[in-house]
């Protein structure tokens, strides 16, 4: 149980220190969740290709770290 607790306490606390490295506020961050929901055709009609694409990889950055972390020290304190 205290594997758990741990675990979840650690990848909170890497998305919490990565979001002001990745996004630096909140409007940002909503910025790259309406990026993730455009599809790409719509997106390049519109000139924003690559800021989309850099939205969706920043995104999923922050996703896969903050996941990665906690499931790290879950292994390791098993």
């Amino acid at each position: 149980m205290t594997a758990i607790i741990v675990s979840v306490l650690a990848g909170l606390f890497t998305a919490a220190m990565l979001f002001y490295i990745l996004f630096g506020d909140w409007e940002e961050f909503c910025d790259c969740v309406k990026f993730y929901f455009t599809p790409e055709f719509w997106s390049a009609l519109q000139g924003k290709y690559w800021d989309d694409r850099w939205a969706e990889i920043k995104l999923n950055l922050w996703l896969m770290i903050s996941f990665g972390v906690g499931f790290l020290v879950y292994v390791n304190m098993k």
